[in-house]
């Protein structure tokens, strides 16, 4: 790898402050993947420069250096930023996050990168809709990364995946066991189908993930739109997932938590009380006024 390299497309996933007036930055890039790099001076750079670094923004970014942490040369937008609203912009986050923590650092991975700013578009477009575009780029992710299991082909006898059948399918192992009913239990003994229900260890139980048929087949083909397989395969994504992340919260996960609101009051709670309160005048009396 050159020393020097210019113009390079990417986006910053992350970054954070180093000394008084110098960024680290991590940058996902077209051509070398994954980089870091000192921005020395960004924090005192000028206003419109230093509103470059910003996540969801295309940007070109110069840098030198043959070191894990290289420096940064060069800094310029490449487009428009992308505007992520509600709901919409954790999942940017959440993102970044993911390739953060399973994207080893130079390691080119042009095809995950078109992936990556289509699925920021797509969030952008339909702020509202994020279940398949995160689904489908954690399928993209896994695969760019080689850790994406065989769905069509997993079964632990040999046997190809049938759409009408149930299985239970085990993240540590790769492999999907046949279940004749739908509430059987999740855990098999170890004497019943020893290679499946352990991680690779051959010692850690795992737990399997309760999935159809046409659910694993959709998988195969990353066809996931239809309302029924995304909700199957949002269990079954997360425990893949971490399985390699670790037990290490994500903290876009907690963004999200934060802007979700409570569930609505159940229909006739509102009867219930002014019942309550009907029955016990004292009450209503008693009760301070909250208009402010």
């Amino acid at each position: 790898m050159s020393d020097a390299v210019s113009l390079q497309a990417g986006y910053l996933l992350h970054y954070t402050q180093y000394g008084d007036t110098n960024f680290i930055v991590d940058f996902f890039s077209l051509e070398h993947g994954r980089v870091s790099l000192l921005a020395k001076g960004a924090r005192s750079s000028k206003p419109r420069t230093r509103a470059l670094y910003q996540p969801f923004r295309p940007l070109l970014l110069s840098w030198w250096g043959n070191h894990e942490l290289r420096t940064l040369t060069g800094i310029e937008e490449s487009g428009r930023a992308l505007t992520l609203e509600g709901s919409a912009l954790p999942c940017g986050y959440y993102l970044n996050e993911i390739i953060l923590r399973l994207l080893a650092k130079d390691q080119p991975q042009s095809m995950l990168f078109a992936h990556y700013s289509l699925a920021l578009a797509q969030l952008a477009e339909q702020p509202d809709k994020p279940e398949p575009i995160l689904r489908t780029f954690e399928l993209q992710l896994l695969e760019a990364l080689g850790l994406l299991p065989e769905f069509a082909h997993c079964r632990h006898d040999g046997e190809s995946i049938q759409p009408d059948e149930r299985y239970l399918f085990y993240p540590g192992s790769n492999q999907a066991i046949l279940v004749p009913e739908e509430n059987q239990h999740i855990a098999i003994p170890k004497k019943t189908v020893p290679e499946a229900v352990y991680h690779s260890d051959g010692e850690t139980l795992d737990v399997g993930v309760p999935v159809s048929g046409r659910t694993m087949l959709a998988l195969a083909t990353f066809e996931i739109d239809d309302p029924d397989v995304l909700r199957e395969i949002k269990p079954l994504m997360r425990r893949l997932l971490q399985l390699h992340l670790g037990n290490k919260p994500l903290n876009s996960r907690e963004l999200f938590s934060s802007l979700t609101p409570p569930p609505p009051p159940p229909p006739n709670a509102g009867i219930a009380a002014a019942d309550e309160t009907a029955s016990n005048p004292a009450t209503s009396e008693q009760t301070p006024s909250n208009d402010n």
